[in-house]
């Protein structure tokens, strides 16, 4: 005899084994007692909190507790130089500053995050291949930057370019049209990039002013002329441009020194979504020829 079809039935179990894992995950999650007591535990400050009465003395403990800090000290220096050598090509090399160098690693050692420790590889590699590059100022900014920062930062850098003979990074955010007395156009007209667009909305900018790295006030070029073209430098792509009409200026926020300092150590990132943005806005009102270079990255 010949079976009749079996109808698929509901997964009425699902729903119980969402459950599950969700009791389960909730049992791995730590309350925030449990949480102290681990990380006091981690950190050998739990002497008064512990079930058992603490053997080692009060001064042991605080022996203890600075050995081991020390060995993670120690071990950040080592991945941090172990990083730079990692990054090396046989550039030619120069001799750091003694002083900066004791300061450096003096900062370096409380870097414990890897992406940050792969930065300030970077910044001893700079520092090496071209002494004198990175300012202790741009050291102290980098040293009080949390990783979530420095994420903002690279972001702002990968957005930077340089235009005219000033090679100092800028935002640019977009081109302004003042015309003539005797035009039937618009007296100003104003095209803009949204750099929120680009994961860097105007908190961003305000937290980067407020970190140092940029300049609060908005600034405006002065006017373009035809000849000669305006060379503008984005992540070590040269474009020339040549206004269409008369009364055209770029606006654009500007990079500290030390925001410049720290886009140079970052290096070239382009952003594809944003040149070709870029490329939309200026064709607008330029002429533009573009030239392609060779650049490199660091990512945080």
């Amino acid at each position: 005899m010949s079976k009749l079809p079996v109808e698929p039935q509901p997964n009425l179990s699902e729903p119980h084994s969402h459950s599950e894992q969700a009791h389960k995950k909730s049992h791995h999650m730590k309350d925030s007692g449990s949480r102290i007591r681990a990380l006091a535990q981690a950190h050998n400050l739990d002497a008064l909190i512990a079930e058992e009465t603490p053997t080692k003395s009060l001064f042991e403990r605080a022996m203890l507790r600075e050995k081991q800090s020390k060995e993670q000290r120690q071990k950040n220096l080592e991945q941090i130089v172990k990083a730079a050598l990692a990054s090396c090509n046989n550039e030619v090399a120069g001799e750091p500053d003694f002083d900066w160098l004791i300061r450096y690693f003096d900062m370096a050692k409380e870097i414990h995050n890897s992406s940050m420790q792969k930065l300030w590889a970077q910044v001893l590699k700079r520092e090496v291949t071209n002494p004198g590059s990175t300012s202790m100022k741009a050291l102290k900014t980098l040293r009080d930057m949390t990783p979530k920062e420095a994420q903002t930062l690279q972001r702002a850098a990968s957005l930077a370019c340089s235009f005219g003979t000033d090679t100092s990074r800028k935002l640019l955010l977009g081109i302004r049209h003042q015309a003539g007395l005797f035009s039937f156009s618009k007296r100003e007209s104003l095209d803009e990039l949204s750099l929120g667009e680009f994961q860097l909305p105007y908190s961003s900018l305000l937290l980067l002013v407020e970190l140092g790295i940029l300049l609060a006030t908005e600034l405006e070029s002065g006017e373009i002329t035809k000849e000669p073209a305006l060379k503008l430098n984005y992540q070590g792509k040269e474009l020339m441009l040549q206004p269409k009409l008369k009364g055209i200026t770029l606006t654009y926020y500007r990079f500290t020194p030390t925001g410049n300092e720290l886009c140079q150590l970052l290096g070239n990132r382009s952003n594809n979504q944003y040149h070709d943005k870029l490329l939309e806005l200026l064709n607008r009102k330029f002429v533009v020829r573009t030239d392609t270079t060779h650049s490199f990255h660091h990512t945080v």
